[in-house]
């Protein structure tokens, strides 16, 4: 049965709420929550259950390898090879809009399937997601809330309309702004755009 959970200014989650999530999460419970894009679905990244349910809630094609959520650059940096170029693109936009794509380390290659050499991360400008990670202890994988090659929601009543049922918890927050992470590739010394986003082109020079 999904829990549903309103969250605003007026009305925010409680920490004894947060908490409750981030142990769900940790327990690979699956989340439906707010970001500052849009809305996605997540859970733990230390278990593979969670990711192959993630790829089934969504009816995702499992070739399609799955972005990492984190609260902090710190944090990133134990589950990716950081480079000058991730180093520079992170402190001018993270928290915030832009994801990262980079080699695992030894220890972030628990976060992916072997076949895959590179990890998609992101520190997300959402202060409540932010918390809720940071409650959780351990990396989120994650995806938008839709079902796959249908418009990600951004409007937390259609989340649950189209999610309620299927995952554990949803945190309605109301509407997004709806614009999808700008993804780079910064493995090289020049960082390439894989798909432009919230974050414009212009911006990155």
């Amino acid at each position: 049965m999904t829990q549903i959970l309103q969250h605003s200014e007026g009305s925010p989650l409680s920490g004894e709420q947060i908490q409750a999530i981030g142990s769900a999460a940790r327990a690979c419970k699956i989340i439906a929550f707010p970001t500052d894009t849009v809305y996605g679905i997540g859970s733990t990244g230390l278990i593979k259950a969670a990711a192959r349910r993630i790829y089934q809630i969504k009816e995702r094609p499992s070739i399609k390898p799955l972005p990492i959520l984190v609260h902090s650059t710190e944090e990133a940096r134990k589950w990716v090879e950081w480079t000058e170029v991730a180093d520079s693109l992170a402190r001018r936009f993270w928290p915030g809009p832009l994801t990262l794509v980079l080699k695992p380390t030894a220890q972030g290659r628990l976060l992916t399937f072997a076949e895959y050499q590179t990890v998609a991360i992101r520190v997300p400008n959402h202060p409540l997601l932010l918390k809720i990670i940071e409650a959780s202890s351990v990396p989120w994988v994650s995806t938008s809330a839709n079902r796959s090659d249908q418009p990600a929601l951004s409007d937390g009543a259609e989340v649950a309309r189209q999610f309620a049922g299927a995952v554990d918890y949803i945190i309605d927050a109301g509407r997004l702004p709806g614009v999808e992470s700008t993804l780079i590739d910064a493995t090289q010394t020049e960082p390439r755009v894989l798909r432009e986003g919230a974050v414009k082109l212009g911006a990155l020079t």
